[in-house]
């Protein structure tokens, strides 16, 4: 009789942990659905110009997010820092009166995929913007080789662009050896521009960028036949949509200025 009284209470116990288990994970993932959906809503709020709401719905989305999310304890120290930083220049750029509107995109773009990265199990959203990021690449590469030094300025800036909102993701989803090696490739690129004075070198850390940044997106590539996947003609549309908005802005930006500066010289 003990021991029958004794296995019955073993499997009372395990019954209501594995409850109490599965209840914190339907909890955590409803958090993290409805986390997706409010950014989702500050982004768009952001593209129609509506700061101060975007703003509100974005302290609002902080103070839930370091309150409610159980996952926050398995991040580093360096991962934690990411997103308190990522999340406090987004609130700082929508109440920037001096940031333009696609500063402020960008920044709740960020937020956004790196939330997601920090998230996800599956192919994260941040590998579905390669294109968006490989494109002004390969077009430094060719302005290189042409020696068109505007056009190279200019697609370098909307690389850096692009880059600056997928990088909070990568910091949170890669290695530090990797996120180590791509900073030094692409610190270089900004840092030198166009150097006359070493060709071969700057060729080399061209190319060498470029198939890092391969790497990365090639990662896991076995993965991409998963819900996320669909979920990015959902909600997530709208981040690759915005993503190719902000880049064509800028370079339309980055045109005009380039044009102003001939006529001035003229």
């Amino acid at each position: 009789m003990k021991k029958l009284l004794f296995f019955v209470t073993v499997v009372l116990f395990l019954f209501t942990l594995y409850r109490t288990q599965a209840i914190a994970n339907t909890y955590s993932t409803k958090n993290t659905a409805n986390g997706n959906l409010l950014l989702d809503q500050i982004l768009e709020l952001t593209k129609n110009g509506d700061y101060v709401h975007a703003s509100n719905l974005l302290d609002q989305f902080s103070s839930s997010y370091w309150k409610n999310n159980r996952s926050l304890k398995n991040h580093t120290p360096k991962d934690l820092e990411t997103i308190d930083v990522t999340m406090v220049n987004a609130k700082q750029s929508l109440k920037n009166d001096g940031a333009d509107q696609q500063q402020k995109i960008g920044d709740i773009l960020g937020v956004r995929l790196l939330v997601d990265a920090e998230t996800t199990t599956m192919q994260p959203m941040w590998k579905e913007l390669k294109n968006s990021i490989m494109t002004p690449l390969d077009n430094m590469i060719t302005s290189f080789k042409r020696g068109d030094v505007e056009e190279y300025q200019i697609q370098l800036n909307q690389f850096l662009n692009q880059f600056e909102i997928i990088y909070p993701a990568l910091l949170v989803a890669l290695p530090y050896e990797e996120i180590n090696k791509v900073n030094s490739l692409i610190s270089y690129l900004d840092d030198y521009r166009i150097n006359t004075k070493a060709i071969p070198a700057f060729s080399d850390k061209l190319y060498s960028t470029k198939d890092e940044m391969l790497l990365i997106f090639s990662q896991n590539a076995n993965t991409i036949l998963t819900p996320t996947f669909w979920t990015l003609f959902t909600t997530g549309g709208i981040i690759i949509g915005t993503l190719c908005y902000v880049g064509v802005r800028r370079y339309i930006g980055e045109k005009k200025s380039s044009k102003k500066r001939k006529d001035k010289s003229d």
